[in-house]
């Protein structure tokens, strides 16, 4: 049986991600704020990983900021997601 995900976040909810990332011995701190549009998976790797690329998966979330720009990032363990306002209730 294939096992079914729910979503972490639902569609319509805004969001604030903070990301954590290292540059040599610095750490460096991006934050950004949108509605999120959805989750994804994204693969990792490629043909220099020997075709590998078909069964490693990244998480990603698919969020619009407030100019319309649509961001993807991907969510690892140097990231936060902070709900700040759950989606609406559909009707």
């Amino acid at each position: 049986m294939i096992p079914i995900r729910t979503p972490k976040y639902i569609p319509g909810a805004r969001v604030r991600v903070v990301q954590f990332v290292r540059v040599g011995h610095r750490r460096w701190k991006t934050m950004f704020e949108g509605i999120v549009e959805r989750e994804g998976r994204r693969p990792v790797g490629g043909i220099e990983m020997g075709g590998k690329a078909s069964a490693l998966h990244q998480p990603t979330l698919r969020v619009r900021r407030e100019g319309g720009e649509i961001t993807v990032v991907a969510l690892d363990e140097n990231t936060e997601v902070e709900v700040l306002t759950p989606a609406p209730a559909s009707a």
